[in-house]
């Protein structure tokens, strides 16, 4: 009896798993081969550490950056036409072996207010999946949280994940990230 539902659980994990359009969606990007390592204002998977500091310090040069809150992330504006205010975009990448491979961006809208409904995070998280969408010409699928069963929105492109997933009622957390590296870094 024990057999049979092991046989039928594995059944429909892998019809579960062939009719996810996101799994298909990673399933297919990876095997395609091609590389996206651009993420947003000249930032790529690959970068040293040095090449991101230095990049990132030129951008600020430029205005087009300043420091996050007490200096540990990179602060970006992007300007809305919806409701007629910025949101703040804060990055920091994770590096594996001294290159970038993964980068974690925070999302809020610079006037949020816990009043204004117009700037929670339900709201700004289909702006941001619609900038995304927009700048990466890519579909988001909703899928579960792999560690707390959370509801995210993930798209893939290549070897380049983006997850989004809301972090409180102010923020939206996007985490860009290189497939292949993930992949290896868990088989090691």
């Amino acid at each position: 009896m024990n057999r049979f539902v092991v046989f039928i659980y594995l059944g429909v994990f892998t019809i579960a798993c062939q009719t996810n359009p996101y799994l298909s969606l990673e399933k297919k990007e990876l095997s395609s081969g091609l590389r996206y390592d651009s993420l947003f204002l000249g930032v790529n998977f690959g970068m040293t550490s040095k090449e991101f500091y230095a990049h990132c310090w030129d951008l600020n040069r430029k205005k087009l950056v300043s420091q996050g809150p007490s200096n540990n992330s990179v602060r970006y504006l992007i300007p809305t036409e919806s409701i007629g205010q910025n949101i703040e975009m804060l990055f920091y990448p994770v590096f594996n072996k001294d290159t970038v491979y993964e980068v974690n961006t925070t999302f809020s809208y610079t006037a949020w207010a816990p009043w204004n409904k117009e700037t929670s995070a339900e709201y700004l998280m289909k702006e941001i999946e619609g900038l995304l969408s927009e700048w990466y010409r890519s579909e988001f699928y909703e899928i579960e949280g792999p560690k707390n069963r959370s509801k995210l929105l993930a798209t893939v492109n290549g070897n380049r994940r983006i997850a989004l997933t809301k972090v409180s009622e102010r923020e939206v957390r996007a985490r860009f990230t290189d497939l292949l590296i993930e992949k290896r870094l868990k088989d090691e």
